[in-house]
């Protein structure tokens, strides 16, 4: 049996330094169990490790890839009931390949009900946006994101809501993303509109910033000193200087909580997962073949792109 996996041995623009690999299946190491995936999506945080960006805990050759699904195809007796299962098999080897070994501690059993195209983006996106509204209360408070027309913004922004934020402003690179976020009950901002973004940073009592740069310090620069700045990512690839009036600046990264967090409570956070994915608003799921992968990556780069690219890993099925 062959397996086919995205690998980048070393760094690079993702386009340039993946490769589509071939090989041998080998036999499943004891105590894990065999997920034939069916379809990953492309995320930023899939992207960037290829780059060179986390280079300090991120070596190549790595397979690509954090999260997905598929289905259980061979397992250890004591996970036998899981084969036939769709699961995500995470914590483990990257996940933009046909098949995945994974310690069943790890693996997500997927609810029969939840679509694949949506079971699959339960991880990277989902789980920080509900780990920031966790650690981050925000009942009562009103709240400014930006990187609007993300996926985990958009899961902020509507959650935020849910969870009593009294205002949710989302600032966006594009004005096509607009009128989707509107209705989702959220306030766009233009990133052509500084004044209008600087208002709203002004009264804000929390903001979830995925940007970084020079939109990171416009808002450090009015945000009120009693408030909260929560910085998740780099999507400017430009770091941004601390104010030492400005708010409290927290940093929130999925990695550092994942240190701790027993199977049980890994396992509880998809539970609490679950319900909310079902009456979230997810952009339209696009799928590419993977040996279409450039194609996916390139459809990723598009200006106002408003679907997510996913790979489909069992197209040679």
């Amino acid at each position: 049996m062959t397996d086919e996996a995205l690998w980048y041995r070393r760094f690079g623009p993702p386009i340039d330094a993946l490769t589509l690999e071939a090989a041998e299946l080998g036999a499943r190491p004891p105590g894990t169990v065999r997920v034939r995936m069916i379809t990953a999506p492309i995320n930023p945080s899939d992207l960037i490790p290829i780059t060179g960006a986390y280079g300090h805990r991120v070596r190549p050759p790595q397979v690509a890839g954090y999260e997905g699904v598929g289905q259980v195809v061979e397992a250890d007796h004591v996970s036998a009931h899981l084969v036939g299962r769709r699961a995500l098999p995470l914590r483990g080897p990257g996940t933009w390949r046909r098949y995945v070994d994974c310690d069943p501690s790890w693996l997500v059993e997927v609810p029969d009900d939840l679509e694949t195209s949506v079971a699959a983006r339960a991880y990277i996106n989902p789980l920080a946006a509900l780990r920031m509204l966790e650690t981050w209360p925000v009942e009562g408070r009103r709240v400014v994101l930006t990187a609007g027309g993300s996926s985990c913004a958009r899961l902020l922004g509507r959650w935020a809501l849910e969870a009593g934020a009294r205002e949710v402003v989302v600032v966006c690179r594009s004005v096509s993303h607009a009128a989707s976020l509107a209705e989702l009950g959220l306030i766009p901002l233009s990133m052509a509109e500084p004044h209008a973004i600087a208002a709203a940073a002004s009264r804000a009592d929390v903001a979830f910033d995925a940007v970084g740069g020079p939109l990171a310090e416009a808002l450090l620069a009015v945000m009120p000193r009693t408030s909260d700045f929560v910085s998740y990512g780099l999507l400017s690839g430009e770091s941004f200087q601390p104010i030492p009036t400005g708010p409290k600046l927290q940093r929130f990264h999925l990695r550092d909580r994942l240190g701790t967090v027993k199977p049980l409570e890994w396992q509880g956070w998809f539970r609490k997962l679950w319900p909310m994915l079902r009456r979230a608003s997810l952009p339209e799921a696009r799928s590419y073949p993977l040996s279409d992968w450039r194609q996916a990556i390139t459809a990723f780069d598009e200006p106002g792109r408003r679907f997510k690219p996913m790979l489909a890993l069992d197209d040679a099925r």
